[in-house]
């Protein structure tokens, strides 16, 4: 399998997953009649980006501070009305050495922070920009100030009343961090090319998910051994040397029976890959089979699908 398996992953910088702010954002829609269908096509209209783009920040992708404000501006909600049932009140430690306000490191890095937003205290990501001498009629530029051991985000009027002498520094980009520490739905990737599976290991990570890549059969067995499940599977069907990923299959689906598995492989055509061999393993191991070239984005829908079906409540008998 090669890189050009995914066409479609644009991978970004500084990703944090954002899954909690997803949700905050679903529910404030939610709360004004935009159905779970229409609201990447609203989010999208209101922040000026586009439907995909508004789709992966609702599977978890990272939201921007700005991209949030205007939606509770366009809807007349506070900060505190979205976020109140969902975040964690009271200040957050955090660590001492934190670029250039403590005397080095890189003042353009991602630093911890707390954002001050109404009654709300929220960590959050910052990247800090140019110093600035804050108005404090300036309501609509968030700040931030080095308070003791932290950085902390907030109006010029807020930062003012908490750090009068401070130094201040414009704010490139914000990112709100999860306050709960629920894991991530955990996928394995199996090819033996290095770039192939990072560049999907990369796509997963970026929706949400927690993905760890493989690049050999015996990689990956290793963890299962040892009792460390996944919570889903991609796995190519031929590996390197020709060697198939069937005994690999078998292991899972003795392991995990219900767990879903992901049959991919490029080499029908030229008969590197057997049609029987595929059967055998569709007909016995319940997986789901695609051939390459596939979308990324298909390989998450099938396994969010999977993943619900095993959730969802056994039907009542009739």
């Amino acid at each position: 399998m090669d890189a050009s398996t995914y066409p479609d992953k644009q991978p970004q910088a500084d990703e944090l997953s954002a899954g909690w702010m997803a949700g905050c954002v679903s529910d404030l829609l939610g709360r004004h009649g935009v159905s779970p269908r229409h609201q990447a096509t609203e989010i999208a209209q209101i922040c000026a980006i586009s439907i995909s783009q508004a789709r992966r920040k609702l599977r978890g992708a990272v939201w921007l501070f700005g991209e949030i404000l205007a939606l509770c501006r366009h809807y007349g909600e506070s900060l505190d009305a979205v976020f109140a049932q969902h975040a964690v009140l009271g200040a957050l430690p955090f660590g001492a050495g934190v670029g250039a306000a403590s005397g080095g490191g890189d003042f353009r890095a991602g630093q911890p922070a707390l954002l001050l937003a109404d009654a709300l205290e929220l960590p959050c990501t910052i990247h800090l920009g140019a110093q600035c001498t804050p108005s404090a009629t300036d309501t609509q530029e968030l700040l931030a100030t080095h308070l003791g051991q932290s950085w902390v985000v907030g109006s010029a009027a807020r930062v003012l009343a908490l750090n009068p002498a401070g130094a201040c520094y414009r704010i490139e980009q914000l990112q709100l961090e999860s306050p709960d520490d629920q894991p991530r739905l955990r996928i394995a990737v199996l090819d033996d090319d290095p770039c192939a599976a990072q560049t999907l290991v990369d796509w997963f990570h970026e929706m949400g998910f927690d993905a760890e890549p493989f690049t050999s059969a015996d990689a990956l067995l290793q963890p299962l051994q040892a009792g460390s499940h996944f919570d889903a599977y991609v796995v190519d069907l031929i590996l390197s040397g020709g060697q198939t990923s069937q005994s690999v299959v078998e292991e899972i689906r003795r392991r995990q029976a219900q767990v879903p598995i992901i049959l991919l492989t490029g080499q029908l055509r030229d008969g590197t890959a057997s049609e029987a061999t595929l059967a055998t393993m569709l007909r016995t191991q319940g997986v789901t089979f695609f051939e390459k070239p596939v979308r990324p984005a298909v390989l998450t829908a099938a396994i969010q699908s999977s993943l619900d079906r095993l959730q969802a409540p056994p039907s009542p008998q009739p």
